[in-house]
């Protein structure tokens, strides 16, 4: 029988805390959801695990897709997010944020998002699989750390929110499917409890998962892993998106090269110097990001190199419309005005998470999900690049409204004692064991997987059953590497079972996308 817990505990021996919302992240979906609750009246609490900076969404370069030109349409916008998908997405969502996610982008400017402008009004970018220039930017390449500016002080503004930083989320707590709260356990190592009548999770990304990834450190997956120990639906596990462009050389950190770069001119060279996209696919260096993602690796295997190379000598003024970009390059000795830039394949998002319905309520009642910890239908197999910030917008707003229309009931006050798990286990190399993990996820589990790689990770994550059922973990790394077995054992099984390729999901031998398999893995214990 698989853990309910990550440590025994008892509530009544814990500090407790009371709130209308607790909201889990501090990522736009956060943020936005914990904006929309207070300004509607209820008390909110945010709680961290790191920083309020620690996000996603605060690391990202590309920027919000919204349907403002003259020349477009929701119907486009939802014409390229199908066809993105890959036969997946469900398209009665995807109607729903590209019309209110325009909404929401014009409310973040509202509350003091600044955007890029130019003579003819907003600037509209293109990115890979838009037929339109329509994604809006802060700064060039600084979207991200703009909306969480400008949402991070209207947060603060409200008195009725408490934000929480290094307050770890060790589990959901849940009796008769009803969500009634959370197991904290802060830097110090103090558990408590924070009962709250809705939880809003939005804990963010998987990437960590994997050796290469454009994702912060506290992208671990974690997320999905307590809403499925508290016995909440996942579904679409298996399609984790590997960003084509992750600044790739020896002794480089990963860091994104923003597709808008190549949606500004920028074309991929192999090691000969040749540009090879246009023999993958008609959109050529815009094709969908798991096109141009196999086409990368496919040509780095062939010329036995570690990356290609972007090629960024047709953009005019790089260092203006990408200044972050260019600065990151030139501190590795990338002058982008005379050198190509190397680049590989990363782990990047993830497409599956925590079901939800189309007001973002997961299988448990009270628990909703946005942002990338949920699986909303949005993205099918394959997300299209910058809807990820609008769909936590749309959800952000989506979610309170439903907490209202069901009414902020004030919940039992239950109880818990849980002490089924034998003493923690001595992991002497913690880091040692996330390396080994990590390998494991990006040798079998990656960009190309086979049915002989994924039995070899299966028998791996049955090594560790013995510290995965039975054994109480013993601080935050420990939990944390919990979270991160269960969320990869996950994706493994998801993948194993997928016997096509589809979006995010490649198999070598099994390299056809078939009529068969449109449909979704749901998994639940």
């Amino acid at each position: 029988m698989e853990r309910r817990y990550a440590l025994n505990f008892n509530t009544k021996e814990l500090r407790q805390m009371r709130t209308d919302c607790l909201v889990i992240g501090s990522g736009v979906a956060g943020l936005m959801a914990a904006w929309n609750a207070a300004h509607a009246g209820l008390s909110v609490v945010i709680a961290v695990k790191d920083t309020l900076l620690d996000s996603n969404t605060n690391k990202a370069q590309g920027g919000i897709a919204v349907a403002l030109g003259a020349d477009d349409s929701l119907d486009l916008h939802l014409a390229d997010t199908l066809v993105a998908g890959a036969g997946l997405c469900d398209e009665e969502t995807v109607k729903i944020v590209v019309k209110e996610g325009r909404k929401e982008v014009k409310e973040l400017m509202n509350l003091g998002a600044v955007f890029d402008y130019d003579e003819n009004g907003i600037c509209l970018g293109r990115e890979g699989c838009h037929c339109r220039n329509r994604v809006i930017h802060a700064k060039g390449d600084a979207t991200g750390a703009e909306v969480v500016r400008a949402l991070l002080a209207a947060v603060k503004a409200l008195p009725n929110i408490k934000l929480l930083e290094h307050h770890f989320v060790v589990d959901l707590l849940v009796e008769d499917n009803i969500c009634e709260g959370a197991l904290i356990l802060h830097k110090h190592k103090d558990l408590e409890v924070i009962r709250a009548n809705s939880v809003i999770l939005a804990s963010g990304g998987l990437g960590q998962l994997y050796c290469h990834t454009t994702n912060p450190d506290g992208a671990t997956g974690s997320g999905v892993a307590i809403a499925y120990r508290a016995g909440a639906e996942v579904m679409d596990m298996e399609f984790v998106q590997f960003h084509p462009t992750s600044l790739a050389a020896p002794n480089i950190p990963n860091f994104l090269i923003s597709e808008a770069v190549r949606g500004a001119g920028g074309v991929l060279r192999n090691a000969k110097g040749e540009r090879f996209m246009p023999r993958y696919h008609e959109l050529a260096d815009l094709a969908p990001r798991d096109v141009v993602a196999r086409a990368i690796f496919n040509e780095m295997q062939a010329d036995e190199s570690d990356y290609v190379y972007l090629d960024v000598s047709g953009i005019e003024n790089i260092d203006r419309h990408f200044p972050t970009i260019t600065a990151t390059c030139l501190d590795y000795g990338i002058n982008v005005m005379k050198d190509f830039i190397p680049v590989a394949p990363a782990a990047h998002y993830m497409m599956g998470g925590v079901k939800v319905d189309r007001w973002g309520e997961s299988s448990i009642e009270r628990l909703y999900c946005s942002g990338e910890v949920s699986c909303t239908g949005l993205h099918g197999a394959n997300r299209l690049a910058s809807n990820s910030l609008l769909e936590g917008l749309a959800y952000g707003k989506r979610i309170i409204d439903r907490i209202l229309a069901k009414g902020n009931v004030e919940i039992k006050h239950s109880e818990w004692e849980y002490n089924e798990l034998r003493k923690a286990a001595e992991l002497t190399d913690i880091q040692a064991k996330l390396q080994e993990l990590k390998q494991v996820m990006t040798n079998y589990i990656g960009l190309i997987r086979c049915q002989d790689g994924l039995m070899q990770a299966e028998a791996f994550f049955n090594a560790k059953r013995e510290f995965w059922f039975n054994r109480e973990t013993a601080d935050i790394e420990q939990i944390e590497y919990l979270n991160m077995l269960m969320t990869s054992a996950l994706i493994c099984s998801a993948a194993n079972m997928r016997t096509e390729s589809r979006g995010g999901h490649y198999r070598s031998d099994y390299p056809e996308r078939l009529g068969l398999w449109r449909k979704h893995i749901i998994q639940r214990k």
